[in-house]
């Protein structure tokens, strides 16, 4: 399993206010936490299923830089194919970016499977993340709990139920709302977490740098890299 542990601060929606004078001490915007521990990473090669080998979040060995931790990590698969696989978390927290993609001078197909572990201490929603065309801008979403804010998740892959068993590692209170798939090649796969963003928001410019590099990827360096 990928070693996260990142904590995301959903804002609750705001309750009513009294008539007049100060607001209500229930009318006062809190949050509800919850923790992504990590995504349990399956890969399928030649009808064969294998577990990623565990792997911390950018810590010691990575780069930490510009407000951001950035990991990358090479996987050998085979004598001519090897996963890439990149991490990325702002230093600010509520969102956390993974990729993937095959190198080598001769791939052959691989599917990955990566199931997002959530965290809390509080009681959370069965639901799992839905298309939600309506509200925001057809992405996928879920809501962790009734009245806080949404998580956001951004693929080019497709959800889907876990369909494996998941080994939560002692974790109280865990769950895993939906599994992402993807076909890996040349290209990067993307899986991108974040928090619903108050209206006329963007998203983290650094965050964006990162995936605006993705879609023009090298080798074996981006741009990314000499920029952070």
């Amino acid at each position: 399993m990928i070693q996260i542990g990142a904590r995301f601060k959903l804002r609750e929606r705001s309750h009513a206010y009294l008539s007049f004078g100060a607001p209500s001490p229930f009318g006062r915007r809190v949050h509800k936490e919850i923790t992504l521990q990590g995504f349990d990473v399956r890969l399928e090669i030649g009808g064969r299923i294998y577990e990623l080998p565990t792997r911390n979040a950018p810590g010691d060995d990575g780069l930490r830089s510009r407000g951001l931790a950035f990991v990358r990590q090479i996987v050998p698969l085979t004598r001519t194919m090897s996963l890439e696989q990149q991490i990325l978390l702002p230093n600010a927290g509520d969102a956390v970016a993974v990729s993937w993609r095959l190198l080598g001078e001769k791939i052959t197909p691989v599917r990955l499977t990566a199931t997002p572990i959530f965290s809390s201490a509080e009681l959370t929603s069965s639901k799992i993340f839905s298309f939600d065309a309506l509200n925001d801008d057809g992405r996928l979403t879920w809501m962790p709990f009734r009245r806080a804010c949404k998580i956001i998740e951004d693929t080019n892959g497709y959800c889907a139920r876990p369909s494996t068993a998941i080994d939560f590692h002692g974790q109280k209170n865990s769950l895993a709302p939906s599994a992402f798939v993807f076909d890996l090649g040349r290209h990067p796969s993307l899986l991108l977490i974040s928090l619903e963003l108050p209206t006329n928001s963007a998203l983290d410019p650094l965050m964006g740098a990162f995936l605006a590099d993705l879609t023009i990827p090298r080798p074996e360096q981006h741009r990314f890299l000499s920029a952070a």
